[in-house]
C-alpha cells in the first residue's frame, strides 16, 4: 500500500445556478457566506480562461478538465499561514448538469486549499495532490453547515517523478527548470497531450527547483488567456515577450547568470546523486521562495535565493 497523508482542505465551488443569466460566481464554501467574497478572489487569481462551449471540440489538454495550481497567503481574512491550491474546472456529469439563461452548458470550478507547511513538510507533489482532489465532490448550495473536507494524498512521489524527468530526458528538464528562474514558461508538446501527462510534465519541472518554489508557483494544464506572468508555467498559445516559449525535447538555453548557477548545480548533483537523489536533495529545501517579478500577496516569501544557507 502506497504511504499517504490525510489532509484538511478548504474548498470552493464557483459556478451558476440553473437558469441564471449571472457570470460565474462563488456559490458555497468551507468557510461559511461570510468568506465567499475572500474565496471568490482566491478562485479567480487560479483561472487563467473562460471556458469554451460544452458542444466544441478541441485537441485533449486543451478541452475541460483544466487543472491549474496557485498559492496565497490567507492572512488574517481566514486562518492564518501560506495555502497551496488546486483547481479543477470541468463539466459536471449528465445528471448534475446546469444550463444558464442563454441556454449554455455551466462549468463548474472546484477549489481546495491545503496548508503549504504540511505539504513542504511530506514533500507532496503537484500529481499527489491532483489525485487526492480529484475523486472528491462539493455540494452546489449551501445545506447546512459547511466545513473543510479531509483529502488523502500519496507521499511517495519522489520515485515517480524520477522515472518522469528520466523518461522526457534529463537535460530537457533541467534547462526548463533553470529558466523557469529567470522568466515565466508557454510549455508546448510535439503532440496531443491529456491533462494529467502536462501534471506529470510540470511536476516534473518543478521537482528541479527548491521545493519552497512551490508556496509561489502558479501553473496550469491550459491556459487559453495567459498573462504575461500568470501562471508561470503553463501550456499555452498564448505570446509575451515577457513569456519563454518551451517545446517539449527542445532544450532551452538559459541566460541569466542565477539561471546558469543553478543548471550547473543540477548537473552537478545529478551526476553525484542520480535524480532520485538529486530531487530529495532538492525537496528539503522547503523554505518559501519567490519566483523573479511575481507581485502580489502570495509572493509574501523570503528572498529570491535559490539555496538558503542552512
Amino acid at each position: 500500500m502506497n504511504p499517504s497523508l490525510t489532509l484538511r482542505a478548504r474548498w470552493a465551488l464557483l459556478s451558476k445556478p440553473q437558469a441564471d443569466s449571472s457570470d460565474y460566481r462563488v456559490l458555497v464554501c468551507s468557510d461559511g457566506p461570510e468568506a465567499v467574497s475572500w474565496f471568490e478572489r482566491v478562485v479567480r487569481d487560479t483561472l487563467f480562461g473562460t471556458p469554451p462551449p460544452w458542444s466544441t471540440a478541441g485537441r485533449p489538454g486543451e478541452t475541460l478538465p483544466w487543472i491549474s495550481f496557485g498559492a496565497c497567503d490567507a492572512g488574517t481574512a481566514a486562518g492564518d499561514g501560506r495555502w497551496v491550491t488546486v483547481s479543477v474546472t470541468d463539466w459536471n456529469s449528465p445528471a448534475q448538469a446546469t444550463w444558464d439563461s442563454s441556454g449554455r452548458r455551466s462549468a463548474t470550478t472546484r477549489c481546495f486549499l491545503v496548508p503549504y507547511a504540511e505539504v513542504a513538510r511530506h514533500h507532496v507533489g503537484l500529481v499527489s495532490l491532483w489525485n487526492a482532489v480529484r475523486p472528491v465532490q462539493l455540494p452546489s448550495e449551501t445545506r447546512g453547515e459547511t466545513a473543510p473536507v479531509l483529502i488523502e494524498a500519496q507521499t511517495d512521489h519522489l520515485e515517480r517523478t524520477a522515472r518522469t524527468v528520466d523518461r522526457l530526458g534529463f537535460r530537457w528538464v533541467a534547462a526548463t527548470a533553470a529558466a523557469a528562474l529567470e522568466s515565466p514558461l508557454a510549455l508546448t508538446a510535439p503532440g496531443d497531450r491529456f491533462a494529467l501527462v502536462r501534471i506529470g510534465t510540470i511536476d516534473a519541472i518543478a521537482a528541479l527547483l527548491p521545493f519552497g518554489y512551490r508556496a509561489t508557483l502558479t501553473a496550469s494544464t491550459w491556459a487559453p488567456d495567459a498573462t504575461a506572468t500568470d501562471p508561470w508555467i503553463c501550456y499555452t498559445r498564448g505570446s509575451s515577450t515577457r513569456r519563454l516559449p518551451v517545446h517539449e525535447g527542445d532544450v532551452p538555453t538559459p541566460a541569466s547568470p542565477r539561471a546558469r548557477a543553478h543548471l550547473a548545480r543540477l548537473q552537478l548533483l545529478h551526476g553525484e546523486l542520480g535524480t532520485l537523489g538529486l530531487l530529495r536533495t532538492l525537496a528539503e529545501r522547503t523554505a518559501p521562495v519567490s519566483f523573479p517579478g511575481v507581485v502580489g500577496a502570495r509572493l509574501r516569501a523570503r528572498p529570491s535565493d535559490s539555496y538558503p544557507k542552512d
